[in-house]
């Protein structure tokens, strides 16, 4: 029985991507062969970095008894294959010699997959084009960006406290333009609290309520969750 359990993927860290029962696992330091296990099996900081995001996916897989375990899935595995590419010649961020750089790129992981919004986190769709990205953040954290291509675009805006609950149940954010900066309003010059979204999220969608001008624009509405899709489709999209 042990044998037919579904394991998905063996990946170069040691997460393994298993059925949303089992169990992920960090990595086997025993068996490390590659240069960048050996460097994480060798700074206990990043190993328990690596410990703590495999029994964070391990969680996630079973959130809401795996309804989002494709999206959970695919997003680990975009991660993991951004994370692999560590010290290739096509990979922009760090070297294998930096291990700060690494030791920083687990730690952005930990914060996101053990944020308490993490599992509300991804693609959203509205039927008429908008699409709602929400990022998590450290704790319970998150960022909200709405945008229908090519010119409807706002952000949470860039401070402290700019996105909240409002209890278990809304989340609220304080938006701004493409690049997270106050919207102008027309009447009343700058203003940071002229658009505000209240959402309401569930397994798989999420209402969204709008107060304030937002440059003239509606992002309220419904979003259905798209499953297929993750937040790394789209690092490149909206810069």
């Amino acid at each position: 029985m042990r044998n037919g359990l579904a394991k998905a993927i063996c990946v170069a860290i040691g997460l393994v991507v298993m059925t949303p029962a089992a169990q992920a696992r960090g990595i086997d330091c025993a068996k490390a062969t590659s240069r960048l296990d050996k460097i994480i099996c060798a700074d206990p900081e990043m190993l328990d970095y690596d410990g703590r995001i495999a029994a964070a996916y391990a969680n996630a897989l079973t959130v809401w008894k795996g309804a989002i375990a494709p999206y959970v899935r695919k997003d680990q595995q975009a991660w993991l294959q951004a994370f692999r590419a560590i010290g290739r010649d096509d990979n922009g961020g760090c070297t294998l010699d930096d291990k700060a750089c690494i030791r920083q790129e687990l730690r952005s992981r930990v914060d996101d997959i053990e944020s308490g919004s993490y599992q509300h986190s991804g693609v959203y769709l509205a039927a008429d084009g908008r699409k709602l990205l929400l990022h998590p953040r450290r704790a319970n954290g998150f960022a909200l960006r709405v945008f229908k291509l090519p010119d409807a675009n706002v952000m949470s805006l860039e401070e402290e406290r700019a996105a909240l609950w409002d209890g278990p149940d809304f989340m609220v954010a304080k938006m701004g333009d493409a690049n997270g900066l106050p919207l102008p309003n027309p009447q009343d010059g700058p203003d940071p609290d002229g658009c505000t979204l209240r959402l309401a999220p569930s397994p798989l969608s999420i209402r969204v309520w709008q107060t304030g001008y937002c440059g003239g624009r509606n992002y309220a509405g419904d979003f259905r969750r798209d499953l297929t899709q993750t937040l790394a489709d789209y690092q490149f999209e909206l810069f």
